[in-house]
């Protein structure tokens, strides 16, 4: 059996949590976001190695701070592009040529369950495609300007989540045929979707939230909170 890889990708910034500080470095519990969303793949036992994606004025100050912090773990550390797909493509790249299954997770969901993640590999080795999802409890709105249009009916809404898994092999070479049919996606699912190749589901814990604004980073902080009661 080749590597199970896990990227994270960590390019986003503050813009929508109002800080100066980019998303993933903001503190939680004074440690940055980013880090709690490590240990869930730094202590999984099915996890061979970690690719981080970074913009590449941040390699020189996380690869001092991620060593202070894993100084027994050796992360590969891969430059972010434009995009997010963008940056999941150049880790695709950057992968052990023996991967067989990599895992595409946000550097800001540090809620992820262990089990789940384990859950996941299992489908992916045998499907080739999964995504952890949730069900959209709100009723969904379609607006047009100032009006509603309409209710759309939320039976089969899901709301994606990550880590999203795939077998090696399919993913790079769908993410290649995207990079050369200029098709831009919002998730990597998007992109087999868009070629025509099924992608499978699990119902997941919507407590793995993607921390994007402050009221994100408070409800983090009470699901830390009692994850660390519950220890």
């Amino acid at each position: 059996m080749g590597k199970i890889v896990a990227i994270i990708t960590a390019g986003g910034s503050g813009k929508r949590i109002k800080s100066k500080v980019k998303k993933q470095y903001i503190k939680l519990k004074q440690r940055p976001i980013l880090f709690w969303t490590l240990d869930k793949f730094i202590h999984h036992k099915l996890i061979d190695d970690i690719i981080i994606t970074l913009p590449e004025d941040d390699f020189a100050e996380m690869q001092i701070s991620l060593s202070n912090e894993f100084s027994d773990y050796d992360f590969n550390l891969v430059k972010g592009g434009k995009e997010r797909q963008d940056s999941v493509f150049n880790a695709l790249c950057a992968c052990p040529k023996d991967t067989t299954i990599v895992l595409i997770h946000d550097g800001v969901r540090p809620f992820i369950d262990p089990v789940e993640i384990t859950n996941l590999i299992e489908i992916a080795k045998l499907k080739k495609a999964v995504i952890p999802i949730a069900k959209v409890k709100n009723t969904i709105k379609e607006i047009d300007d100032s009006k509603i249009v309409k209710t759309v009916p939320r039976k089969n809404l899901v709301a994606a989540l990550t880590p999203q898994v795939f077998d090696y092999k399919l993913i790079v070479s769908h993410h290649m045929k995207a990079f050369n049919d200029r098709f831009q996606s919002t998730d990597d699912a998007s992109i087999l979707e868009y070629y025509g190749i099924p992608v499978y589901y699990l119902e997941c814990s919507s407590r793995n939230i993607k921390i994007t604004d402050q009221f994100d980073l408070h409800m983090a902080e009470s699901i830390l909170e009692k994850e660390q009661q519950t220890k």
